[in-house]
């Protein structure tokens, strides 16, 4: 696979002669190198974005032709995703099902909005019977995506997609931890011949690569998913130029169980919602389960001998559940979270230490009971194969619990009563809710954060409107 920029619409070398060192997360063995993007590949990345921008290739491009391209953008990434499972497996660590999934995800993205090129309708405004008004969603310009390394493919994908829709261009860094796999996009850009400028990927690390990119003054909008303490200093940096900035960060995601709960159903829930998707590290994982004394017996057996079911290893086997974390800092990470709840008081159900499989990032599911909400593990995200269970009384302690943390991504509630349902749903601070299972998305769906958890949505014709701006025409009619 390719392991250069890809700017311009073809892959450059290196001009820097600077490289990063590619990690797989099974066995910390080094798999290969990808060039790095410092200042000359940064500057002809928007270059390149802002001379595309400039050029109304996209913004005049037939609704028709565009919707093509993009649909064979889809139709390609399906192609590929097969074989570039298999790598994105070996520098992400997850299963090559999960994998698979992402490009397959991907490529549906690119075909749902790709429906929707021709569906962005002006809007009139009646303003008196002497004016005529309407009004235009436009670009921003260009568009600054910084990936994160646990969805890789399928978030450049939602940025991406978008982008083409609305008009805007976009330079997008992906993970530096395993950025190999995003590359496949850079080869299906050529494929399909895509206009040169329109995408353009470069390669970095964060501290450095991703500083540069957001600082540069060509910047019109950028688009983060990542840790509040970065998106921090994003917006630090954009404040003084006013450039907007759209935002998913971190979640400490809840799960209310109530009495009248299914408590099967729960449990898989639970399991699918912290341990199977890549380990733990998605941000919208329930890390927090918060259920009433009534049932808690009987879940936790049940969440126990589930978990202990559980395999740990590698992604590339068939009977993996539990993959590896992408790094060995985050191993470290994890770790540390799990001696604070120890610390803290909190009961060690299952697991809490690193795996006996030392080869690899290998952390053994994990959770905590007798949880107090407002400790260090009941706060913060983990990022990790550990959940946290607390118990409550009534109804009112269960919303308060779920609202105490700076977080507000997604939350659930388990329970037969729908009323009982949406008077929760209406309570809770998240920008998703979901009730009965966990993970229930689409893309037509919108998400999104409250309070810490970031701001703007993705997905569904919501996504559209935070990659655009609304410009309002009026007109005197004569008299």
């Amino acid at each position: 696979m390719e392991n250069r920029n890809f700017i311009n619409g073809e892959f450059i070398n290196s001009i820097s002669n600077s490289n990063i060192a590619i990690e797989d997360p099974s066995n910390k063995k080094t798999i290969a190198n990808i060039d790095e993007a410092l200042d000359e590949e940064i500057d002809l990345s928007f270059e390149a974005a802002k001379k595309a921008f400039d050029s109304r290739v996209l913004l005049d491009m037939d609704e028709k032709e565009k919707s093509k391209m993009m649909r064979n953008i889809a139709e390609e990434l399906r192609n590929f995703s097969k074989e570039a499972a298999v790598l994105l497996s070996r520098e992400n660590g997850k299963t090559i099902e999960q994998c698979e999934g992402e490009f397959i995800g991907a490529a549906d993205m690119f075909d749902y909005y790709a429906g929707l090129t021709d569906k962005i309708e002006s809007k009139f405004i009646k303003s008196g019977n002497d004016t005529f008004n309407y009004t235009l969603l436009e670009p921003f310009g260009v568009s600054l995506q910084i990936i994160p390394w646990n969805y890789p493919i399928v978030l450049f994908a939602r940025s991406v997609a978008v982008n083409l829709v609305v008009g805007n261009t976009s330079v997008v860094k992906p993970p530096e931890l395993c950025p190999l796999s995003s590359n496949y996009f850079g080869k299906v850009f050529e494929i399909v011949g895509m206009p040169k400028g329109i995408v353009n990927i470069v390669h970095g690390y964060g501290e450095v690569t991703g500083r540069k990119l957001v600082k540069h003054k060509n910047v019109n909008q950028v688009v983060f998913t990542g840790s509040p303490e970065v998106a921090s200093e994003i917006l630090k940096e954009t404040a003084d130029r006013i450039i907007p900035c759209h935002l998913e960060l971190g979640g400490k995601s809840a799960a209310i169980i109530y009495p009248d709960a299914d408590i099967n159903q729960a449990v898989e829930s639970t399991v699918k919602g912290i341990f199977k998707p890549n380990a733990g590290q998605i941000c919208v994982a329930m890390s927090r389960i918060i259920v009433h004394p009534k049932i808690k017996d009987e879940y936790v057996t049940k969440l126990i001998n589930k978990t202990k079911e559980l395999k740990v290893g590698p992604g590339n086997k068939e009977d993996t559940t539990v993959t590896p974390l992408i790094s060995d800092t985050q191993l470290k990470r994890v770790s540390n979270y799990c001696k604070s709840g120890v610390q803290s008081g909190a009961s060690v159900l299952v697991g809490g230490d690193i795996h006996d499989n030392t080869e690899g990032n290998y952390f053994t599911p994990t959770i905590f009971d007798n949880v107090d909400p407002y400790s260090t593990i009941g706060q913060e995200e983990i990022f990790g194969p550990v959940t946290s269970i607390m118990d409550f009384q009534n109804d009112d302690e269960a919303i308060e619990i779920a609202n105490s943390t700076d977080y507000g991504l997604a939350s659930g509630v388990f329970t037969s009563d729908d009323q009982k349902a949406k008077w929760t749903a209406e309570r809770i601070q998240a920008g998703v809710i979901w009730h009965n299972d966990w993970f229930v998305d689409g893309i037509n769906l919108p998400g999104g954060g409250y309070k810490k958890s970031g701001y703007g949505r993705d997905g569904g014709i919501e996504g559209v409107f935070s990659y655009g701006q609304t410009k309002r025409v009026s007109k005197r009619l004569s008299v």
